[in-house]
């Protein structure tokens, strides 16, 4: 009786949790939606620049601002070449909380590389239950898959042993 309880509860615990993923992806969207908007618009402006100066693209661009020999150049290509990283892992970042499954949504939220963003949008959240059919079957599934799994010993040590 008490397995059935623990198994109960561990399951609505686990549950309101695994709820919560979608949620603070959403969340997480719109956190670095307002960065990828901004840098976008710098790298717009880099791109105009290298195709007004005959440039291929403005890699190529910043890439010939390297090899000049002032250190004033030199320093402005590297904050533009950090721009265009920036500007790359956004795109990147964004594509896998708006098109990722759960699990991918939720490797990336989770990946130490994140914790410092993770802690502002924490700042921020907002519990709820997420509307997506998906996210929901996901959330029910992960819940039943943990909460089976951590009373697996208990109700291992339960069941009454026939006598030989």
């Amino acid at each position: 009786m008490i397995v059935n309880l623990l198994d109960k509860l561990l399951f609505g615990g686990i549950l309101l949790i695994a709820l919560q993923v979608p949620v603070l992806s959403d969340h997480y969207v719109q956190y670095l939606s307002g960065y990828y908007e901004a840098t976008k618009h710098q790298v717009e402006g880099f791109r105009i620049t290298a195709a007004r100066h005959e440039y291929p693209d403005e890699y190529a661009m910043v890439n010939d601002l390297l090899q000049n020999p002032n250190p004033v150049i030199k320093d402005d290509a590297r904050q533009k070449q950090w721009t265009l990283q920036t500007y790359d892992e956004l795109t990147q970042s964004l594509a896998t909380l708006i098109n990722g499954n759960y699990f991918e949504r939720a490797w990336y939220i989770g990946s130490p590389k994140q914790w410092k963003i993770l802690q502002k949008v924490l700042a921020n959240f907002k519990p709820g239950i997420p509307l997506s059919l998906n996210d929901l079957g996901y959330s029910v599934l992960i819940a039943l898959l943990f909460s089976a799994l951590l009373t697996l010993p208990f109700r291992m040590l339960s069941i009454p042993r026939a006598r030989a």
